[in-house]
């Protein structure tokens, strides 16, 4: 069993992720209580949904909201960027660039990194593609400096 300060910033966008996949537009009460349900399915110990644990998910909310996973429409929220492919030049970019910080990676780590950030649970052909093109748009952009070949960091 996990308290809620134990789960990742990854998982808690990858838990957003999937209970916005159906498409489904859900109100902040009924998406709270979807991402409470998945988390303690995932091992939260918390056996009721209590403001504190409210608070956070509508924080989580917020940061999904920013990072394109979903977008608030009215009273709810929805499914923004479904796949990599929905997600902008410049979002891609920005995105990579606050998954790997002043910190040197390797590309291939900067990937997965990237895709973690979004809520991607895995890293398939396209999502290493789409974000390869981000890296090399970064560094075109000054955004993103190489060390080398195959070492990568936010400027």
């Amino acid at each position: 069993m996990y308290s809620l300060e134990e789960f990742t910033n990854d998982e808690w966008i990858a838990t957003i992720r999937d209970v916005f996949a159906s498409g489904d537009a859900l109100t902040r009460d009924d998406a709270a209580r979807l991402v409470f349900d998945s988390l303690r399915e995932q091992g939260l110990d918390a056996k009721r949904l209590t403001s504190g644990i409210r608070d956070s998910v509508n924080g989580w909310f917020r940061t999904a909201v920013r990072r394109g996973v979903i977008a608030r429409v009215g009273q709810s929220y929805e499914m923004d960027c479904r796949t990599i492919d929905d997600y902008p030049r410049d979002l891609l970019v920005s995105s990579l660039a606050s998954a790997i910080g002043r910190t040197w990676h390797s590309r291939e780590d900067a990937i997965r990194a990237t895709a973690r950030h979004l809520g991607f649970r895995r890293t398939g052909s396209k999502i290493k593609s789409a974000i390869k093109s981000a890296i090399n748009a970064g560094i075109r952009q000054g955004k993103i400096e190489r060390d080398g070949p195959q070492n990568i960091r936010k400027v």
